[in-house]
């Protein structure tokens, strides 16, 4: 489960697909006119165009979402306006498969999407669960940090998985945020003795590991 994205609601996606839409129904209202003009030839080419229409309508909207994500890494015009990003649950770039996928559904998304990211604690919709994707904000505000040090010879991985603890263990079930606690502190007792010897025992096992992150190193 991704720890710390800054996961986009779903007004910033709507205004993102708002945008989007503007740039498809651009590119539709042309290819539309092409078609019109194609159908005054006379005969059976009025039928011709009119399925030629409909056949260009669905690439022009497919193709723009899908094919634009793959292009730009996971931005759409829209998107890329609103800083937002499509990207896997760890955060990551997806994959060609995971753009197509997430697209594939949009149709329907256009009816239960908005309902579907608003019940969703992580704001997904239905191609975004097919799909294993978020959207995130690429420009997250600046938070205060929780961690004021850590512990001697952990790597910036190490020290993350500490940061986001804290940040999240207010949102974790008592039991399960005080054997993770009491995990990280027995880590810590075993890679720096020097910051285990300030452990206050005495606390319970999440207060005494932030006591112990958020004091200054002596």
């Amino acid at each position: 489960m991704p720890l710390d994205l800054p996961i986009a609601g779903a007004g910033s996606r709507a205004l993102a697909g708002f945008l989007d839409y503007l740039v498809i129904g651009i590119a539709v209202v042309i290819w539309g006119i092409a078609c019109i003009v194609g159908s005054t030839v006379g005969g059976r080419a009025r039928w011709w165009m009119l399925a030629l229409f409909l056949v260009g309508f669905f690439i022009i909207e497919y193709g723009y979402f899908a094919g634009v994500e793959v292009a730009r890494a996971g931005q759409t015009l829209g998107k890329w306006a609103l800083s937002l990003r499509v990207v896997t649950r760890e955060g990551g770039r997806p994959g060609t498969a995971a753009f197509l996928i997430r697209n594939a559904v949009r149709s329907v998304d256009l009816v239960v999407g908005v309902p579907l990211i608003v019940m969703d604690p992580l704001a997904r919709r239905l191609g975004d669960r097919l799909a294993g994707t978020l959207v995130v904000h690429t420009q997250a505000p600046t938070r205060e940090t929780v961690v004021h040090r850590t512990p001697r010879g952990w790597n910036a991985q190490e020290s993350a998985l500490l940061e986001n603890f804290l940040r999240r263990v207010s949102d974790l079930e008592p039991w399960r945020a005080e054997r993770l606690a009491r995990q990280l502190l027995t880590c810590i007792e075993r890679d720096d003795p020097t910051m285990a010897s300030e452990i206050d025992r005495s606390k319970d096992p999440v207060e005494a590991l932030r006591r112990v992150l958020q004091a200054e190193r002596m």
